[in-house]
């Protein structure tokens, strides 16, 4: 029997274009999500998450926070703009958009963060290229007969 959240794959898939000059990405391994599409969706009303308070300290201790951070960009961020977490692995979740932003909150001695959920499903049409998208397609569903 069939998994209720398998993901067809689209033979044609086409990723969107963005309308504006700015790419934004997040790659993981050969999946790069385009984020700066993600973003403008979110802000003209194309696409509307859902939305999630994270408590910050109990994310700290499920998941590895970036020790990449550029120190003089993290003073100029603005905590208060939603950060975006996506399901890349079934059942968890990965800020994918915004570790500036939950490290200064962090730092900032906040308890909880505004954030974006994406799930699995919804990220289908934001990958930047074909490849990505055909492959993070067969590691979802591969993974789904596991369960």
């Amino acid at each position: 029997m069939k998994h209720p959240r398998t993901l067809k794959l689209i033979k044609n898939y086409i990723p969107k274009q963005s309308m504006n000059d700015e790419i934004e990405l997040y790659p993981n391994g050969v999946f790069k999500f385009f984020i700066s599409k993600m973003i403008e969706d979110i802000e003209n009303g194309n696409f509307k998450p859902a939305m999630e308070r994270i408590d910050i300290d109990k994310w700290r201790k499920t998941h590895t926070t970036s020790s990449r951070l550029d120190m003089e960009h993290l003073q100029s961020v603005n905590s208060k703009k939603p950060i975006i977490q996506a399901e890349i692995r079934i059942g968890r979740f990965e800020i994918i958009d915004g570790n500036h932003r939950f490290q200064k909150a962090y730092r900032d001695g906040k308890k909880t963060i505004n954030s974006y959920k994406i799930y699995g499903e919804a990220l289908v049409p934001y990958f930047y290229d074909q490849k990505g998208y055909e492959s993070f397609v067969k590691y979802w569903n591969s993974k789904l007969e596991d369960l």
